[in-house]
C-alpha cells in the first residue's frame, strides 16, 4: 500500500508493466496521449478511477502500458500487486487466476468495442454474441501472428501492445510497411480476398489479441453480415497499399528490432 501525491504518474504510457493496483481510497484520471501527427494537441482523459477500481492488469499481458494513470486531489491511496506475487497466488488458488483472466478479458472487449471499426460496424446488441467467437491469444516480442506466404489462419483484433507489417525486398531484406495498435485488425487480406498473405505480422512488443480462425470467418458473417462490408474495403486499401509500398520499399528493419 502506498500514497500517490496529485497529479504524479502511476503509470506512464508505453512503459513496461509487472504490477496491478486497486484504488484504496481516493482518484485517478486515465489519460491517452495525443496523436504523434497533432504535437500540439492535448492528451485525452479517457476515465476517472475511484475506490474499489482495478488497473493495470492489462499491462500485465502484454506488458506494455497503453493509457497513463495520474493521481488526482486529494491524493489517493493504492494497493499493488507484481505479477510474480499473482502468479504465486494463481498457483494455489486457481479461482483468482480464472477470476483475473475473466475480467482481463471484459476489460479488452469493453476498449475494442469502443476503438475497433470492427466492432463499431456490428449492432451494439449483437457485438457480445461476436465477440465470444474470438478467442483470446497472447504473443511475446518477436512473435509472428501472421506469416507471408502462408495460407490464412484467422483474424487478429489488436487488444493491446503493437505489431509490425513487415515485407521483403527482392533480395529478402526485410521493411516496415507499417505499424498497428490497439482496435486495428490484422489478417483480413488473407481472409477475406482468400489468398496467401502478402507480409509477415510480428509482435513489436508483447501484444494481445482476440482471434478468430479462419475456419468461423463463415459462420461469423452468416451471423453478422454487417462486418463483412468494412473488412472487404479495408482488405482491399490494405492489400493495395502494401503493393505500393513493395514498389517502392526503403525502410528497413534490422534483428535487433524484434529480438528478444
Amino acid at each position: 500500500m502506498f500514497t500517490v501525491p496529485a497529479g504524479q504518474e502511476v503509470i506512464r504510457e508505453g512503459e513496461e508493466g509487472a504490477e496491478a493496483y486497486i484504488v484504496a481510497r481516493g482518484e485517478l484520471e486515465v489519460r491517452r496521449g495525443a496523436s504523434t501527427k497533432d504535437e500540439t494537441a492535448d492528451d485525452v482523459t479517457l476515465a476517472r478511477l475511484t475506490n474499489g477500481a482495478l488497473f493495470g492488469e492489462m499491462a500485465l499481458l502484454s506488458r506494455r502500458a497503453a493509457r497513463r494513470e495520474r493521481g488526482g486531489v486529494p491524493p489517493s491511496i493504492l494497493l499493488m500487486a507484481r505479477r510474480d506475487a499473482l502468479e504465486a497466488v494463481a498457483e494455489t488458488r486457481p479461482e483468482v487466476g480464472v477470476e483475473l483472466a475473466a475480467h482481463c478479458r471484459r476489460r479488452m472487449v469493453a476498449n475494442l468495442v469502443r476503438t475497433s471499426k470492427v466492432l463499431l460496424s456490428v449492432d451494439p446488441l449483437e457485438r457480445p454474441a461476436l465477440v465470444e467467437r474470438f478467442e483470446t491469444r497472447v504473443f511475446e516480442k518477436g512473435d509472428k501472428l501472421i506469416e507471408e506466404g502462408a495460407t490464412a489462419t484467422g483474424l487478429h483484433l489488436i487488444a493491446s501492445g503493437e505489431v509490425a507489417v513487415i515485407g521483403h525486398e527482392e533480395g529478402g531484406e526485410p521493411f516496415v510497411i507499417k505499424t498497428l495498435g490497439p482496435g486495428d485488425v490484422c489478417g483480413e487480406v488473407a481472409v477475406v480476398l482468400r489468398r496467401e498473405a502478402n507480409a509477415d505480422v510480428v509482435a513489436v512488443h508483447p501484444a494481445v489479441t482476440l482471434h478468430l480462425p479462419e475456419s468461423e470467418f463463415v459462420n461469423l458473417i452468416q451471423a453478422h453480415p454487417a462486418i463483412l462490408h468494412g473488412l472487404y474495403i479495408l482488405a482491399i486499401e490494405r492489400d493495395d497499399e502494401t503493393s505500393s509500398v513493395l514498389a517502392t520499399s526503403t525502410w528497413s528493419v534490422s534483428d535487433e528490432d524484434f529480438l528478444l
